[in-house]
């Protein structure tokens, strides 16, 4: 009998919201307002009481949030330097070669392609503010397909002509590669949803399912539907009807 994997899913996102808006929701949403300088949600001075008291929010989370940015960004971006890398053995050549190799190989993906100083400070802010980061780890390649016509030729090199006199041309496909680059995004935790029961060190690994929210605009989906992917296949086509 075959599973019905639908039903799974909606059981298991309507399971994990559930949890979280029982247990985390409303200390997410109250840290992020602390970070903002508002007042938390139930806050006596949001009531009719205060309505013309002062409301005025001492930004002394903020203040020790930044305080603690500084102290990473110190730390990790002190030197010219973003990574150094040393071989096990320093009598090897071709450990120290292959050492020097890997470093150059991070300091240019750090620098150029992945911005490093704003995923870290901005990984250090959702540990201090919500107390738990997300990130994902992924190669990011796109390439588009096109067709193109060459001129047909034979074995001499000659352009083949055809019967009205005119050269004829051969169809070819080619690609394009748009991205080809590593890439590291960091994810709202309020998006990611896992199984209650899961080892609370290691959710990830000891859930028996992992579900990540991507908020998308529709342009975006249309452009997923006509790329095609390192594996060859592009995203199920739909009307505009069927995605609202």
């Amino acid at each position: 009998m075959a599973k019905d994997w639908l039903k799974l899913a909606s059981e298991a996102y309507s399971t994990s919201t559930s949890y979280v808006d029982a247990n985390y929701r409303k200390q997410w949403d109250d840290a992020i307002r602390m970070f903002q300088s508002r007042h938390p949600s139930g806050s006596k001075y949001l009531t009719d009481a205060y309505k013309h008291r002062s409301k005025i929010f001492r930004p002394k989370s903020r203040s020790l949030v930044r305080k603690h940015e500084a102290a990473v960004a110190a730390a990790f971006f002190s030197n010219v330097d973003v990574i150094s890398t040393s071989p096990v053995n320093q009598d090897d050549q071709n450990q120290a070669a292959s050492a020097d190799l890997m470093k150059e190989i991070l300091q240019y993906r750090m620098t150029k392609t992945i911005p490093w100083f704003q995923l870290v400070c901005g990984a250090m802010q959702d540990a201090m503010t919500i107390g738990v980061v997300c990130s994902y780890q992924y190669w990011k390649f796109r390439e588009k397909k096109s067709t193109a016509y060459e001129l047909e030729v034979n074995e001499l090199g000659e352009f083949i002509i055809g019967e009205d006199g005119s050269p004829t041309y051969n169809a070819v496909e080619r690609s394009e590669i748009i991205e080809d680059e590593p890439c590291i995004e960091l994810l709202p935790i309020e998006n990611i949803r896992f199984d209650p029961g899961a080892d609370w060190i290691n959710p990830a690994k000891s859930s028996p399912y992992l579900i990540r929210m991507i908020p998308m605009y529709v342009c975006d989906i249309k452009s997923m539907m006509d790329t095609t992917g390192r594996n060859g296949k592009s995203w199920k086509k739909y009307t505009d009807g069927e995605i609202r």
